[in-house]
């Protein structure tokens, strides 16, 4: 029975009244709270099409505000997981995993590089790289991963793997290195 699914319980249904009011609510541009933009999650059938169209109204007055009316901008990205593992324990996130369901605790530089080049030939302009807060503080894995190739932080080793993929590639490196103190922040280099 180790893989018994656990039975979800039912999604709530907002009261129709409730549901209403905070449609009217969004329709007139008015703030909502908690409790109304909670209401709207379980919008379904005419009442999720009427929120997407006060949103695609939102929308598009912020644009014509900009001055780039009915122009939506993106940046192509590719996704590079440089680690799963991080120090926290956040019971929402889907992305940090345990060491023991990984091949490595890090990908490995040429790795990163392979993933790059990849992106950069479907056309890609940035390189994300994604990774949990310094994991090696929490994970022996990490740690020794990190020592056997000569870095003492995920910082230090994120950074060498940025501007390899920089020089190397050309990608923009787009880094989420998690909470760094204020000396990390401002400092020109990390490593």
């Amino acid at each position: 029975m180790a893989d018994t699914p656990t039975p979800r319980p039912p999604e709530a249904v907002p009261p129709a009244p409730a549901m209403r009011r905070a449609l009217r609510r969004v329709r007139d541009g008015a703030a909502l709270d908690v409790t109304e933009a909670s209401v709207l999650l379980a919008a379904r059938g005419d009442d999720l099409d009427a929120l997407l169209s006060a949103a695609s109204r939102v929308r598009d007055a912020g644009l014509v505000h900009a001055g780039r009316p009915g122009v939506v901008t993106y940046s192509r990205k590719v996704f590079v997981p440089l680690t799963r593992l991080c120090r926290d324990r956040c019971h929402y996130c889907t992305f940090a995993t345990v060491p023991h369901r990984l091949p490595a605790a890090f990908l490995e530089r040429d790795e990163v590089l392979e993933i790059a080049r990849a992106g950069a030939a479907a056309g890609c302009k940035e390189a994300l790289f994604t990774l949990g807060d310094r994991p090696e503080e929490r994970w022996p894995a990490a740690r020794e991963w990190l020592e056997a190739r000569g870095y003492q932080t995920t910082l230090e080793y994120v950074r060498a793997c940025a501007i390899a993929v920089l020089e190397e590639t050309g990608l923009l490196p787009h880094l989420n290195p998690g909470v760094l103190s204020w000396e990390e922040l401002t400092r020109r280099r990390w490593g």
